[in-house]
């Protein structure tokens, strides 16, 4: 009886075995394909990409005044923005846009203030410089040999944003020195995330050196 029963039913037994010993392999191919990294899109830009919207599209969270009469307003992106008000370390993907003015003066030489006694701007600096964090960077992307981890940095005309011609180098050697992941402006996206506006910093040193 078991034998006819198998002949009557050999069809059925054959395609059983093979689907045994094929989903198995069909299973794995199909988890390891879904996986696999998916492949990196491909770059169209070397270096730092200008961020040519960004008053639009970061936030601003802190404006930075220096005793020699400089104004900079600092943006990041919704990458960085989201880390800093959740109180975490900044992602890669982040990227901070960094544009600067001098304060109005009087006819005597003093600098113009408003009611709170923060500078009032008067002409922009020629460049906005621009910090991105990303993990692919190659040898090409950089124009200086000093590193700060994973970020980078670009310099763009203020009315164009067409690469601004300077030496990044001083950036990078600047950063090194930096209390946490290269940035000195923890601190104000600390404060900037508790307040939830922009922070006015006054910062100690002059030129382009790091605040204290």
């Amino acid at each position: 009886m078991i034998r006819k029963f198998f002949k009557k039913n050999r069809l059925t037994f054959i395609i059983a075995i093979v689907a045994l010993a094929v989903l198995p392999v069909l299973a794995a191919w199909v988890s390891s394909a879904n996986l696999a990294p998916p492949a990196p899109t491909p770059r169209s830009v070397v270096g730092v990409a200008y961020p040519r919207n960004y008053r639009q599209d970061f936030t601003q969270y802190a404006t930075i005044q220096r005793p020699d009469g400089t104004i900079r307003d600092v943006y990041m992106n919704a990458v960085g923005i989201a880390a800093v008000k959740g109180y975490h370390i900044l992602p890669i993907g982040t990227v901070i846009a960094i544009e600067g003015y001098n304060a109005l003066k009087t006819a005597d030489g003093s600098y113009v203030t408003d009611a709170n006694g923060h500078y009032v701007k008067g002409d922009p600096l020629p460049f906005v410089h621009v910090r991105e964090k990303r993990i692919d960077w190659t040898a090409a992307d950089f124009t200086s040999s000093a590193r700060n981890g994973s970020w980078n940095f670009g310099s763009f005309d203020f009315k164009t944003g067409a690469t601004y011609n300077e030496s990044l180098n001083a950036c990078f050697l600047c950063h090194n020195t930096a209390p946490e992941d290269f940035t000195y402006s923890v601190e104000q996206m600390a404060d900037f995330a508790y307040a939830g506006a922009p922070v006015y910093f006054m910062c100690r040193t002059t030129g382009r050196t790091a605040c204290e």
